[in-house]
């Protein structure tokens, strides 16, 4: 991994990702890392989508990653995913049917009760042979899911070969899952969303001490920029629960629950955050999430290349 010395006197500190080694990319010793929803142009999942993701993050010289889970489920990911801010017209892509929607529920259903016996073990060889490493399975715990459901998200991170499961959840649903992730000893850590009229939403301080007060399993998968956007103070927020963050979701959104939007056009404390997580010493791993791309015609890959340098100027900067 390289340290600051190192990145600093081997680049500079406007460095080009572009030139970067293939290891783990390390700025101000903070490691940065890729949530891997960042890859819109994935549309099958499976060992396709596994593959373009694990490739993805080759050419960015990331090798780390976040796996989204409806990229590693063999199924379509509807346009829906993306939606708005992938398409610059604000149109909404037609609704399935409340019989579409039905049937690909028990889709999915009936294959995470019963996967083929080696899949996740073919979906972690893409990673592998890309040289990326798996650092959680982001697979999020649903009203709709059965117990079975719920229990198949640990089996697959372990097939994986993490021991951490990233997961927007409600907090009534975080009760369901305490037994697995105790019987599993896997840590969950949840992931806030913005701030909505529903209290079951995990969004707020409330929300994570009480789903903290739950297991000892739990802990929590702060998104800055999502906290921002619903009007409350990340940097508060990651003084405040810092030793109970796994890691850091970092981008960029305006106010009101507003677009997600390039770094400098939003209001989220990105700068602060980055480097009051490298001065304390906590250095949680970043994840940048690329929400603001997709159908409007820009390059994932060249976007994403830019907002990954943006964040390893700032943590190269006193």
């Amino acid at each position: 991994m390289l340290n600051r010395r190192q990145f600093v006197g081997g680049m500079g500190a406007a460095a080009s990702l572009a030139k970067l080694p293939l290891r783990a990319l390390d700025a101000g010793g903070v490691t940065l890392g890729l949530q891997s929803y960042t890859f819109h142009n994935v549309r099958q999942g499976g060992l396709q989508g596994a593959e373009t993701v694990a490739q993805g993050a080759k050419e960015l010289k990331v090798n780390l990653v976040e796996l989204w889970a409806p990229q590693a489920e063999p199924f379509p990911l509807p346009v829906r995913y993306w939606w708005p801010w992938t398409h610059a017209s604000g149109a909404a892509p037609a609704s399935p049917s409340a019989e579409e929607r039905e049937s690909r529920r028990a889709a999915v259903r009936a294959w995470r009760t019963n996967p083929p016996a080696d899949y996740f073990q073919q979906i972690r060889q893409r990673f592998d042979a890309a040289r990326v490493r798996l650092f959680a399975y982001n697979y999020s715990f649903e009203p709709t899911m059965n117990d079975a459901e719920l229990e198949h998200g640990f089996i697959a991170a372990r097939a994986l070969g993490v021991n951490l499961i990233t997961a927007s959840s409600k907090v009534s649903v975080a009760k369901r899952v305490v037994p697995f992730a105790e019987k599993h000893r896997m840590t969950v850590a949840f992931h806030n969303h913005a701030v909505t009229k529903d209290p079951d939403d995990f969004a707020t301080m409330a929300n994570f001490r009480e789903v903290l007060a739950m297991s000892p399993m739990f802990r929590i998968n702060l998104d800055v920029a999502h906290y921002a956007a619903s009007g409350l103070d990340a940097v508060v927020a990651l003084e405040t629960l810092h030793d109970k963050i796994t890691n850091l979701h970092v981008h960029d959104r305006k106010a009101n629950d507003g677009d997600s939007v390039p770094y400098g056009q939003g209001v989220t404390p990105a700068a602060q955050v980055l480097k009051m997580n490298r001065d304390r010493g906590w250095k949680i791993p970043c994840f940048y999430e690329l929400e603001y791309v997709g159908g409007d015609g820009r390059d994932v890959i060249a976007e994403t290349r830019r907002e990954l340098d943006y964040e390893i100027r700032v943590l190269n900067e006193k």
